[in-house]
């Protein structure tokens, strides 16, 4: 869980912090955990929630964004990775704008869809769009940079 509160977070001692509010949720709505068996899950949900409390507490998203759908579907090249440890990616990743990150984190690895990242996080589906949108094409961007092949 301390993984998903530091790809919300800018440091260690920030996801603690999330980690250890999360857990303090945990810990006071136990007894309304009814569903046996998907312990783990309710537990990544309230997490989850701590990270995008502590997200919006900090940032403010962007109203409206305007979508331009010809970078959407901007993939990375295979090669790009090659060399590249999962600590460089996470670094990169990282390294994206904070509701660019946030947004991709959202899509990417907690696979929420772009109509429940805007109800999450009070932005318009377009704006949850073009945010991934701009993350896979920073991403690239960078990738393609720090490619062992372009060295």
């Amino acid at each position: 869980m301390i993984r998903i509160c530091l790809r919300y977070a800018a440091d260690m001692d920030t996801a603690g912090l999330i980690y250890n509010n999360a857990m303090l949720r945990v810990f006071k709505h136990i007894g309304h955990y009814e569903e046996e068996g998907k312990l783990m899950a309710w537990v990544k949900t309230i997490v989850v929630n701590c990270c995008l409390d502590h997200v919006k507490q900090r940032q403010r998203f962007p109203d409206t964004v305007s979508l331009d759908t010809s970078e959407e579907s901007a993939s990375i090249p295979a090669q790009a990775l090659n060399g590249l440890s999962a600590q460089d990616v996470y670094r990169i990743i990282q390294s994206l704008p904070k509701a660019t990150a946030v947004v991709f984190n959202l899509y990417v690895y907690e696979g929420f869809n772009h109509r429940e990242i805007g109800q999450l996080l009070g932005i318009a589906e377009g704006s949850s769009k073009w945010h991934l949108s701009e993350a896979r094409r920073l991403l690239k961007e960078k990738l393609m940079y720090l490619s062992p092949s372009k060295k």
